[in-house]
């Protein structure tokens, strides 16, 4: 072959790959409730409705149960598990046998690619009392399409590439809240660091160099815990701001340093579960007992309180975190659909959820039909899945509109974790399974 010819040959060839499609970042869905964990999808022409016999592309039985959500890199679906302990109620059995599961599956064919297993090599919390509504499995996986970084608990934050291969871990800290009820705040990137709510195990935020696992920043406070919320990053003009919050405040630090730009009060005070989401600048936190909410204009500095207040409500709120279409919020509260305006947090609607047999849905924090995933906005469209598997689209408008329900009826759950949707795809996972949707 002539010098000229094979020239030829390689500027085809170069052409051609510059060419190749290749899955962009917006189809792909990188941590807790996709990009900034906003829980919005640009996927369209996703199916309605969805069952064992019906729009169900594949499924696949997982090793054990878990709250953590599926992530998608490319055509790899990262999802965590656990076992050994605690996945029986009645018979518990020995915390030394505690295992922790990394899984890598194709996404398109639900094909298991490999398994990372890690010990648990330090003593996790007891296997009572809330924590056996989620286990030990409960912070989703976060990646920037090099690696994955994923956290259990005590044993802490572990690097694998995205052959399986280990490449770091550190320890995140051996303390408990005060009721003894694990951790569950999901890992997100800014830049190089890997930054960790590690509220419950250390009462601290934590920065590390996500290639090394090197500690880049640590903010301590004695009021960091009894929080299970997952940070936010709000762009400024002037700045980026790493959002998150403690029982009875909200935080903004720098993400690069740690460095606190500003507090504000905050009516939800017993425990954060539900993350932050954010609109124009403005953070909106949702959750306790007795239903608040609150709305903060970021920015400024030091008690931002008074000052940077947009509204204060008692809105009522589960586990999971609200989603925000057309500067309304969107969210479920113990069977109940709920929506309300972004600017003023007045409540637009509350209607208790249809079975598809027209009965309402039964509340309850816990159960069945708790709290625990999150909403999702898909085609202008609510997704949310009831512990119980019910799923259910309501159309993003000022009333409750169900469009369809959708179940996995042999399978009794609970489904904890939050969809990941991608590339037209629907991802659900319960404690016994992995559910791929599409048409």
């Amino acid at each position: 072959m002539s010098r000229n010819v094979f020239r030829e040959l390689l500027v085809v060839f170069v052409a051609a790959v510059a060419c190749t499609p290749s899955i962009s970042l917006a189809d792909n869905w990188l941590r807790f409730r996709g990009d900034n964990g906003a829980g919005i999808s640009n996927s369209k022409a996703l199916p309605v409705t969805w069952s064992n016999t019906e729009n169900l592309k594949w499924s696949v039985k997982l090793p054990g149960p878990g709250a953590s959500s599926p992530i998608i890199v490319g055509d790899q679906l990262f999802l965590t598990c656990y076992t050994g302990y605690g996945v029986d109620q009645t018979s518990p059995g020995e915390p030394k046998d505690l295992k922790r599961h990394l899984l890598s599956f194709n996404r398109l064919n639900g094909e298991l690619q490999w398994t990372a297993t890690i010990d648990s090599n330090e003593a996790e919390d007891p296997y009572k009392g809330f924590i056996n509504q989620h286990g030990y499995a409960s912070s989703t996986p976060v990646s920037d399409g090099k690696h994955v970084y994923v956290v259990f608990g005590k044993t802490g934050v572990l690097a694998f590439d995205l052959s399986g291969q280990e490449v770091w871990r550190r320890k995140l800290g051996q303390l408990s809240d005060p009721h003894e009820w694990g951790s569950g705040a999901s890992p997100i990137i800014y830049e190089d660091l890997l930054i960790i709510n590690a509220g419950i195990t250390d009462h601290a935020m934590i920065a590390l160099d996500k290639s090394t696992g090197e500690e880049a920043w640590r903010v301590f406070d004695e009021s960091f815990t009894n929080c299970w919320a997952t940070p936010i990053l709000v762009d400024l003009k002037e700045r980026t701001e790493l959002v998150f919050a403690s029982p009875g405040r909200i935080f903004a630090l720098d993400p690069k340093t740690g460095k606190e730009y500003w507090r504000a009060a905050s009516p939800v005070k017993e425990a954060v579960s539900g993350s932050l989401n954010q609109l124009d600048g403005v953070v909106f936190l949702m959750g306790g007992r007795q239903g608040s909410a609150i709305a903060v204009r970021c920015g400024g500095s030091g008690d931002v309180s008074a000052t940077n207040t947009v509204w204060d409500k008692s809105l009522r709120s589960g586990t999971g975190t609200p989603v925000i279409v057309d500067r309304k919020l969107y969210w479920t509260s113990s069977g109940l659909a709920v929506c309300a305006d972004c600017d003023t947090g007045k409540e637009i609607f509350k209607e208790r959820i249809k079975r598809p047999s027209g009965d309402a849905a039964e509340s309850g924090g816990r159960g069945p039909t708790g709290d625990y995933a999150s909403a999702i906005a898909i085609d202008n469209n609510i997704l949310i899945v009831s512990r119980s598997g019910q799923s259910q689209l309501w159309k993003a408008e000022e009333k409750y509109t169900p469009i369809a329900d959708s179940a996995f009826l042999e399978d009794e759950g609970p489904f904890n974790g939050t969809p990941a949707i991608s590339d037209g795809y629907i991802y659900i996972r319960s404690d016994k399974k992995l559910y791929c949707v599409g048409k």
